[in-house]
């Protein structure tokens, strides 16, 4: 390895030089203490910005869920409501005493005088039954 060669500059030691000297290492010391005194104010600046910005981050994701639920409970409200209309057009057909009474021949094998009820097995329940599975599916 080499040596390092010493400067050949030679030092003048008066009284400017050391006040000048001075005056670089106190400007040093000046810029460092401004340095660290800035970072530690943006250090607290973000410390309290997160503070600030995590409520509100929290609320948006809530507002998020809210809004899911609240899409799905109105799914769940137009479905009910279309159950509801057929409900109420099968309350209606029970009013009507016609229906009745040829529901209970067919459902019951109930007859007129001199008539013969033929029961097949293939036999599709009636439009009633279905609304009314319907309903205890829904309601679970």
């Amino acid at each position: 390895m080499e040596k390092k060669k010493q400067p050949v500059i030679t030092k003048l030691n008066n009284q400017y030089i050391e006040e000048k000297t001075l005056e670089s290492i106190r400007k040093r010391k000046r810029i460092k203490f401004v340095k660290r005194r800035t970072t530690l104010i943006a250090i607290c600046g973000l410390f309290f910005v997160s503070l600030l910005v995590t409520p509100l981050f929290n609320n948006y994701q809530q507002l998020q869920e809210s809004n899911v639920e609240k899409t799905e409970a109105k799914e769940k409200l137009e479905a009910l409501e279309l159950h509801q209309e057929e409900l109420n057009y099968y309350v209606g057909l029970l009013e009507n005493e016609d229906y009745v009474l040829k529901l209970a021949r067919s459902e019951y094998y109930l007859t007129k005088d001199n008539e013969i009820v033929f029961s097949f097995p293939e036999d599709k329940n009636p439009d009633y039954a279905e609304v009314a599975e319907g309903q205890s599916d829904t309601d679970k």
